[in-house]
């Protein structure tokens, strides 16, 4: 009697601490199915792929007046590419297939100045990353245009000496005509009137890293040619011809050469007779002779007898000049000035005594 009364006592104690300890914890929760040991996939958030490297060695491989064409390398060729074009502050996007390493844009506008940003897009299930841009701004082309180009020459001779006269010289450049990629035409003018050969721009030359595009057959180069054989100086240009719609022609160069000759003649002679001598005295108008000679003649000019020995020459242009005879002439007795060089003389009007 009394042992059940003990176990009775102790189940109610037991009974009194197991729900003071529930009371304490609080409302009974469920198990969350993402804590178990299988959980579902929904369970699962992985980030979005990390942001693929920009492109690099972006360069233009034709810059034309309305078409510009692009090239660059990329790490992965899994990623989409896009292209964004920018002129005036206006974008344009240009979604790309994955892996594209080149971009053709045929409907650029002629003579604008054109920004690209190339870059990649990767993306998994979760989520896409873009990457960095790489940029480069190019300018088209004015359309219509005139050539353009530079030359440069020479003739192989200085103010007072020339090898060969008349002269010998060169010509050599580059010229290109924006409409068209072919070569042009160049025409070497003398003088500006006298056309002395015209030349077809084909050579080698190394413009394409210039002007993408338009290739490395545009150079030209002159056999050698005769120059003008009139004395003094003469001005030849290269000339490239517009091969579009009506329009200028372009000069790309001149250089100016020397045609020497023989000296200009003296003037403004006169004449004083004294009794045993006559002086002459004249003006100098050569800046090139190696001295001069005075001649005499009885005979009304139809022949002359040179008088003494060769003058020096003198210094610069307008420079006034004496010569002498120690002769006693009758009256009617003509002088003239032989300026000489080596290149020949050149005489003078006469003047006689009185």
């Amino acid at each position: 009697m009394h042992l059940t009364r003990r176990l009775a006592a102790a189940a109610t104690l037991t009974a009194a601490l197991f729900a003071g300890i529930l009371a304490s914890a609080g409302p009974a929760t469920a198990m969350s199915p993402c804590s178990g040991s299988n959980p579902p996939d929904y369970c699962f958030s992985d980030p979005p792929p990390p942001a693929p490297a920009a492109p690099t060695a972006l360069r233009a491989t034709a810059v034309l007046q309305t078409t510009v064409s692009l090239t660059w390398s990329i790490a992965d060729t899994t990623n989409t590419e896009h292209v964004v074009r920018t002129i005036n502050g206006v974008s344009n996007t240009f979604p790309l297939p994955a892996g594209a390493t080149t971009f053709n844009d045929p409907n650029a506008p002629a003579g604008t100045a054109i920004t690209y940003a190339v870059s990649a897009t990767a993306c998994n299930d979760y989520g896409c990353t873009d990457g960095g841009a790489t940029t480069i701004q190019v300018t088209t082309h004015p359309s219509p245009a005139t050539p353009a180009g530079a030359a440069s020459g020479g003739a192989y001779c200085t103010t007072y000496y020339c090898p060969k006269n008349p002269p010998a010289y060169t010509m050599r450049g580059w010229a290109i005509d924006w409409d068209t990629t072919a070569p042009i035409q160049v025409a070497l003018i003398e003088d500006g009137s006298r056309t002395v050969a015209t030349l077809t721009a084909n050579a080698t030359s190394a413009t394409n890293s210039q002007y993408p595009g338009y290739g490395d057959n545009h150079g030209f180069s002159t056999s050698v040619l005769t120059g003008s054989s009139t004395k003094g100086n003469h001005t030849v240009c290269a000339v490239g011809l517009n091969v579009g719609v009506a329009g200028p022609n372009t000069t790309l160069g001149c250089f100016t050469y020397y045609t020497p000759g023989p000296p200009s003649p003296a003037t403004n002679l006169t004449t004083t007779s004294y009794s045993t001598y006559v002086t002459v005295t004249f003006t100098d108008t050569a800046n090139d002779e190696t001295g001069y000679y005075l001649q005499r003649s009885t005979d009304a000019g139809a022949s002359w007898l040179q008088v003494g020995s060769q003058y020096p020459a003198l210094a610069g242009t307008g420079t006034h000049g004496t010569a002498t005879d120690y002769s006693t002439v009758p009256s009617g007795t003509c002088y003239r000035i032989l300026m000489v060089n080596g290149y020949g003389q050149t005489a003078s009007a006469a003047a006689c005594t009185s």
